[in-house]
């Protein structure tokens, strides 16, 4: 979640979220729909760059608006976005990072792949244009 580099001066107590978070590149909230982890992964993230530093991209998969609202965004894409420092504000913290944020788009993202490395563009929109991939792909999330 945050680089190893940027890591805080005194050790976060062993147990601690400030110590997992502390001691990890990637941090994952998962569960069953509706028990707080869009929540859990928006606190844990801002918690991440105002304590630990660095750069803290918080993603999610899930096309309700849940995430941006929760960060004080207007909407956030399949390209991250940067928290504004003053959404910090009205909790009375700095952040010594930065907290990005972004909602993968998986249709998205798995024909980007096939654009960047279809070998020719027939190939690329025989791809594009079969009806099994466009299923599969479009149920990833």
């Amino acid at each position: 979640m945050t680089p190893r580099s940027h890591r805080a001066a005194k050790p976060a107590p062993a147990g601690s979220l400030d110590g997992l978070l502390a001691s990890r590149e990637i941090v994952v909230a998962c569960g069953p729909g509706g028990v707080g982890k869009t929540t859990t992964a928006a606190a844990a993230a801002a918690m991440a760059a105002t304590r630990l530093g660095g750069k803290v991209l918080v993603l999610t998969v899930d096309p309700a608006r849940r995430l941006a609202n929760a960060l004080g965004l207007e909407g956030i894409g399949n390209t991250e976005r940067r928290v504004p420092p003053e959404a910090f504000g009205k909790a009375r913290s700095k952040p010594m990072g930065e907290l990005w944020a972004a909602m993968l788009d998986t249709k998205q993202s798995w024909d980007d792949l096939i654009r960047r490395h279809a070998p020719d563009e027939r190939t690329r929109d025989e791809i594009l244009a079969n009806p099994l991939y466009r299923n599969i792909s479009g149920r990833f999330v």
